[in-house]
């Protein structure tokens, strides 16, 4: 059965293929599993064509836990494209996912221009979630400095885990982005941003998946603000739950 990517959320998108919902692994791999582990470009290639998006409009909502809050949301997908249409706020997002050249863009309606959202924005909180702005846009797959760090298992499923640490120029909240690629879908299964002591400060995980037609999308996203001196332990967190969808976004691109 072949899947698309549906949603680069925090960040963090999860592309799949798969019916198992992943949990999260306790340690890091063991290096000398390092060999074991393709070049970082054929991974980047890899995952480049599970961003060419199916052509869907998803329905459902963002639930923040911490202000019992919820927003009703519309997720467009089609080629390398993504829209988040806030239904009853304004704004919209506008995700790029060209090869090694990712953007983002905001208006507040559709009848707005697309202008891009500033580097000085990228670490806001949409509305008063745990998810930024920064975490929609998935750039640490570009940057130039990703390194190997072994093999590793989450839920039965085989990966490829790599820590990606940012340059000057890529305005990043973390010291480093570490995430775990399935080695049979060559989907993203984690991903978790590092302060500067290398704790966890933010994960972003699936937790459920369903059936639309013949491909298999993301049901429910959690996106965690992490405690980071406590192991895998959460101060708050934000599901982006999806209730529909139907193929047809009516994006033209």
């Amino acid at each position: 059965m072949k899947s698309r990517s549906l949603l680069a959320l925090l960040a963090f998108i999860a592309s799949l293929g798969f019916a198992s919902t992943p949990s999260a692994a306790d340690t890091l791999p063991d290096p000398a599993t390092k060999n074991n582990v393709p070049p970082i470009a054929l991974v980047q290639a890899r995952i480049y064509q599970r961003l060419d998006l199916a052509d869907f409009m998803l329905t459902g909502v963002v639930r923040s836990d911490k202000t019992k809050k919820q927003y009703a949301i519309k997720l467009l997908t089609k080629g390398h494209e993504m829209v988040y249409e806030f239904e009853d706020q304004p704004l919209q997002i506008r995700v790029q996912l060209n090869p090694g050249a990712f953007t983002l863009e905001r208006r507040t309606s559709s009848t707005d221009a697309w202008t891009a959202v500033p580097a000085s924005d990228m670490t806001k909180a949409i509305f008063d979630t745990d998810i930024t702005y920064g975490d929609l846009g998935l750039d640490f797959i570009n940057w130039d400095d990703v390194q190997p760090l072994g093999t590793d298992s989450i839920k039965t499923l085989d990966a490829y885990v790599f820590e990606a640490k940012p340059g000057p120029s890529d305005h990043s909240a973390f010291s480093a982005v570490r995430f775990w690629v399935s080695k049979q879908y060559w989907a993203f299964l984690r991903i978790d941003g590092l302060n500067a002591k290398e704790q966890t400060v933010k994960r972003v995980e699936v937790q459920d998946v369903m059936q639309i037609g013949k491909y298999s999308v993301f049901k429910v996203m959690k996106v965690a603000n992490m405690a980071p001196d406590k192991d895998d332990i959460a101060r708050s967190t934000t599901l982006i739950q999806i209730d529909d969808g139907k193929e047809g976004s009516g994006l033209t691109q």
